[in-house]
């Protein structure tokens, strides 16, 4: 007899593969087929299955759909939920690796900018459901002794994301928002020499992006790794020897991209 967790995992495995039948039917030999044959009643659930992670997928990436149309995204997430199922009850957890997808779409290649745009959207997803970073006293640094300041350890708030882009990422994104008054042309198949740095955070209730210089970028980049103040300093000024340390810093503390710090 078929336990209850090998019907659970049958049915799922049903519901999100490819056209059923009954010689591919994993709960072919449980189903009552004396109404209805077990291809045509679990095609009834596969087709609500699918439908409820497409729309779950048409929430999170909402610039994509719009980017590709309804039908083409469709398709799209009917192929991916074929190859990535859902590992979790919680379809916030669900899409991850869609960027990925998206680049090796053989229907999308050539619209390479397509997988940053998705990673963008992506971190703005975990950015909104990141938590709140606790208050800061900031007034300890002060009793951190002046040989040991640079090796304190910058933190950024738990729904900062870093993402960086040969394409104007966050330009695609402004221009495909609801009521966006960004109106400009933009040719995507010339090689960019500059890169779009981009920080998503949250500040409040709203998720948000900042643009920043690849010497910001650095800086962030190394208080993400946990790296003393000295070594994200000097990786900053080795892109962006022009750089304002003192400035940027005070610009991302009072943003709350920067939340706190630690001592070791």
């Amino acid at each position: 007899m078929t336990t209850l967790a090998e019907l659970q995992r049958n049915f799922i495995r049903d519901c999100l593969s490819g056209k059923p039948s009954s010689t591919k039917l994993l709960l072919a030999k449980d189903i009552d087929t004396s109404l209805i044959s077990a291809s045509g009643l679990m095609g009834i659930y596969q087709g609500s299955s699918r439908a409820n992670i497409i729309q779950a997928m048409k929430l999170t990436y909402p610039v994509i759909e719009k980017l590709v149309g309804e039908e083409f995204f469709r398709a799209s997430c009917k192929k991916y939920i074929l190859s990535h199922y859902p590992k979790s009850a919680n379809m916030d957890d669900y899409g991850e690796e869609f960027a990925e997808f998206l680049a090796c779409f053989e229907p999308a290649k050539q619209l390479t900018y397509l997988k940053n745009v998705a990673q963008l959207e992506w971190l703005f997803h975990l950015s909104s459901l990141a938590s709140d970073s606790s208050p800061t006293e900031w007034n300890r640094l002060s009793a951190v002794a002046a040989g040991d300041a640079m090796q304190v350890k910058l933190l950024l708030a738990p729904s900062v994301k870093l993402i960086s882009s040969p394409f104007p990422i966050d330009m695609i994104w402004q221009m495909n928002q609801p009521n966006s008054a960004v109106n400009k042309e933009i040719d995507l198949t010339q090689t960019v020499d500059k890169q779009t740095s981009l920080i998503v955070f949250r500040s409040r209730l709203k998720t948000q992006m900042l643009a920043v210089t690849e010497g910001e970028f650095a800086l962030l980049s190394s208080f993400n790794q946990q790296q003393s103040l000295a070594n994200a300093i000097e990786a900053s000024i080795k892109i962006e020897s022009n750089i304002s340390i003192d400035e940027a810093i005070k610009k991302f503390i009072e943003l709350n991209i920067i939340s706190s710090f630690k001592v070791e």
